[in-house]
Order: structure tokens, then C-alpha cells, then sequence
């Protein structure tokens, strides 16, 4: 745990354009028929930094037991059932992103029985955090330059997940938090059904 406060300290570089908040786009009804998108987080979801977390991924040589004991199996299963069902195109949101480009996580998923997830990618595959930064305003930033009406999830945890509980992406049953330590379970496989199939368009439009 601490190894991974110390990546959420480290910080990129801070970006000299204002952060603006969708409000238009991903609240309107879906208007083309398109695949969902899934904003993935890795700490407290699939990684539960025991005994492995994101440093171990970098740091050589590796233990020999780090791609079989990186992620909880009963994460990745859950996960897989999750695109293996609904396609979605993939958005990483990690603060691993600090430290791996996209054929880092390509290798990462691949040695970890997630294939499948990198062959997923977005053309626009990250949604990084500038520093100071919260994780909804950096989901946020994405959504306004590349959402085009797509159903989506945010699956994240209630630590690094920062500004995500009870945001709109929130009340929009958008929003998929995992606790601390525990993770992702298949707990959590209807809301992340409802919100893929779009679900949340009638949750939201119901609750007016």
C-alpha cells in the first residue's frame, strides 16, 4: 500500500489548458449504435498490492511468481465475463500510467491471462491524471474531446477513484467502485451489465 501512495505522488506534467467538464454529451440518449466503453483503474480492482503491485512490473529482475500473483484471479474472471459479454473498448486510467506506455500494459496483460483487454484498447487508450488533478476530472477531460454517446462504466475503487462518488458519472449509474483490498467480484457483474448495455439512460431519465 505504501508503494502505491508513492506512485500517486508522483505526478505528470501539469497541463496548460483549463479542465472542462462534459456536460453535454455523455448525458444526452445514445444516438449511434456503438460499442460501450470501460475507464479501467488496476489498484484495489484487479492489483490488490499483495504481495505484487505496480513497481513490480518495472523493477528487474521480476519475482518468478509476478505475472501469476499480480492480479486476484477472481478479478480478472470477473472482468473477462464483463468484455467477453459486452466488447468494450478499453480506457486506462491507472497511475500505472506513469510508469508503463501502451506495449507496457500490452505485456503486462498479456503475461497476466488478460489478453484479451489489450486487444480491447481505444484509439484513445489512456486518460491520465495531471497533478493535483482528480480522477473525475481527468474521465471527465476524455469524455469531452473523445465521447461520442457510447453507454459506459468507470470501474475503480474507493481510494484512487478521486471526485468519482457522487459525481454525475455517479448518479448516472456510470460509476463501478471497488473497496480497498478487495477489489473487483462478481458483486458487481449486474451494475456493470446495466451500465455497459446503457442501461443507466433509463435510470437517470426515471429518477427526474
Amino acid at each position: 500500500m505504501q508503494a502505491r501512495r508513492e506512485m500517486q505522488g508522483r505526478s505528470q506534467p501539469v497541463s496548460s489548458q483549463p479542465v472542462a467538464m462534459s456536460n453535454s454529451k455523455t448525458a444526452s440518449p445514445r444516438t449511434v449504435s456503438s460499442r460501450p466503453l470501460l475507464f479501467l483503474d488496476l489498484d484495489d480492482v484487479l492489483c490488490l498490492n499483495a504481495p505484487y503491485g505496480g513497481y513490480d512490473v518495472i523493477v528487474e529482475p521480476h519475482p518468478e511468481d509476478l505475472w501469476e500473483k499480480l492480479f486476484t484471479q477472481g478479478a480478472v474472471d470477473t472482468l473477462l465475463a464483463a468484455i467477453e459479454e459486452h466488447r468494450p473498448r478499453v480506457v486506462l486510467t491507472t497511475s500505472w500510467l506513469r510508469m508503463l506506455d501502451r506495449s507496457g500494459f500490452e505485456k503486462v496483460f498479456q503475461a497476466t491471462g488478460l489478453r484479451q483487454l489489450s486487444q480491447c484498447f481505444h484509439e484513445h487508450w489512456d486518460a491520465p491524471q495531471n497533478r493535483g488533478e482528480t480522477r473525475l476530472a481527468a474521465i471527465e477531460r476524455w469524455l469531452l474531446n473523445h465521447h461520442r454517446d457510447e453507454p459506459f462504466v468507470v470501474l475503480d475503487d474507493t481510494l484512487s477513484g478521486t471526485g468519482l462518488a457522487g459525481s454525475r458519472i455517479d448518479l448516472m449509474g456510470c460509476l463501478v467502485l471497488c473497496d480497498v483490498n478487495v477489489g473487483l467480484h462478481t458483486g458487481h457483474v449486474e451494475a456493470l451489465r446495466r451500465a455497459l448495455q446503457g442501461r443507466w439512460i433509463s435510470r437517470r431519465s426515471s429518477s427526474r
